[in-house]
């Protein structure tokens, strides 16, 4: 026998059995797949949801998403209720009358810790807070309604001191005046109007006690109960690419054309600089909820009839998730 050749033929020998071994690996699992039902169309109200799924985020927690586009007929629970969804986004108000329905749902993040709904004006109208409003009517929307009657009776103005109207979305008739007052979503209409030269006003409810969470990440407690780290690793990828859309909103609108192919680039861009913000308010950390804000929200609702059934608001929300994420 050859000695000196010994160690280069168990080292060949070694070699074919590594690779052998390294041959017969079992691939990664697939990614699991998810259902995520929007609040509203695509557009960028849903950056970084994009941006988690676009980035890889998604992908690195073994996720693959699908999102569902939503509008002004479509029940936004149903699909989570029905499982055909895992997660969804819903205002914070929506969600606690959904809870008083007796609707299993539960928020696990606040995307918009500011509320979007202003009240807009023509400057040349004068209107410059909620008092101006008396004697005006004011277009209103379903989900506009809970913060118009909340401001108006902090500053001590009844619902018969004005008059609400639905009207759609059009811009010639707000450039018209005849009706003065305008309650929309300061990163949608407002952006539009602003961009079509129209000079305006803008009240914010938040300026006059009405604190509402917007744009509210939610799943049913049977999901929270039976996979919880589902919902972990969706909300950990979710709050990430939130971060990448707030920190590069350049980036944007590259990352909402891929759902929306039509979308206006230059209008996206501009709705996300109306939507930095409400996410990053510069307290806390993104997605953060507190206690006293849900609970000031629910008090606000049954203060004005729209919530008369008995109901814990603790249990509209938890922060077990978001508490696992920020303190690692």
């Amino acid at each position: 026998m050859n000695h000196a050749k010994l160690p280069v033929c168990v080292g060949l020998f070694l070699l074919v059995v590594t690779l052998s071994l390294g041959g017969c690996a079992s691939p990664p699992p697939p990614p699991t797949p998810i259902t995520v039902q929007l609040a509203w169309t695509h557009q960028a109200q849903f950056a970084g949801l994009y941006a988690a799924d676009q980035k890889g985020y998604y992908a690195e927690e073994g996720l693959a998403p699908t999102f569902l586009e939503s509008g002004a007929t479509i029940d936004k629970f149903a699909p989570l209720l029905a499982g055909q969804a895992q997660f969804g986004l819903a205002s914070a108000d929506e969600l606690i009358l959904a809870r008083a329905a007796g609707q299993p749902v539960r928020a696990i993040a606040t995307i918009y810790r500011r509320s979007p709904i202003v009240f807009i004006s023509l400057v040349e109208k004068g209107l410059t807070r909620p008092q101006d409003f008396v004697g005006k009517t004011i277009r209103v929307s379903d989900n506009v309604i809970p913060s118009l009657r909340a401001m108006m009776a902090w500053v001590g103005v009844t619902p018969d001191q004005y008059s609400e109207v639905k009207l759609s979305s059009d811009m010639a008739r707000f450039g018209s005046g005849d009706v003065p007052v305008w309650g929309v979503y300061i990163n949608s209409i407002t952006v539009e109007i602003l961009r079509a030269g129209y000079k305006i006003n803008v009240v914010y409810p938040d300026d006059f006690g009405v604190h509402f969470y917007a744009d509210t990440l939610f799943t049913t407690d049977d999901t929270i109960a039976t996979n919880p780290k589902l919902v972990q690793r969706f909300l950990r990828a979710t709050l990430k690419g939130w971060t990448y859309a707030v920190e590069h909103p350049d980036e944007v609108p590259a990352l909402v054309l891929p759902y929306a192919p039509s979308a206006d680039a230059e209008l996206e861009y501009d709705r996300m600089l109306a939507t930095l913000p409400l996410v990053n308010t510069g307290e806390d950390n993104i997605g953060w909820m507190k206690p006293e804000v849900w609970a000031a929200m629910e008090a606000t609702l049954r203060q004005q009839g729209v919530v008369t059934a008995p109901l814990d608001v603790t249990q509209v929300y938890t922060l077990q998730f978001l508490q696992e994420i920020y303190s690692r």
